[in-house]
């Protein structure tokens, strides 16, 4: 059995962290480009990461949810308004 260290520890959540802040970012540039393809994305990446760290409260996954449907809708709202 491995020997549990404090130092593991500390990088599963430094890579948890970038991890988030990759799935943040995937969804805030999918307000830019194509939402409907760059939300899924963002949130497998978010779901990944509820997943890998046990004290996890799902703050990710609800960021790229709002986010992505904010963007859904702007992308929806210009587009009938462009028509």
């Amino acid at each position: 059995m491995p020997e549990y260290t404090s130092e593991y520890e500390s990088f599963r959540d430094d890579a948890i962290a970038i991890l988030n802040g990759v799935a943040i970012t995937i969804a805030v540039i999918g307000t830019w480009t194509r939402p409907a393809f760059m939300g899924p994305i963002a949130l497998l990446i978010a779901v990944l990461t509820y997943f890998m760290n046990p004290r996890s409260k799902g703050g990710t996954v609800l960021a790229v949810l709002i986010i992505t449907f904010f963007a859904l809708l702007e992308t929806a709202y210009l587009g009938h308004q462009l028509a």
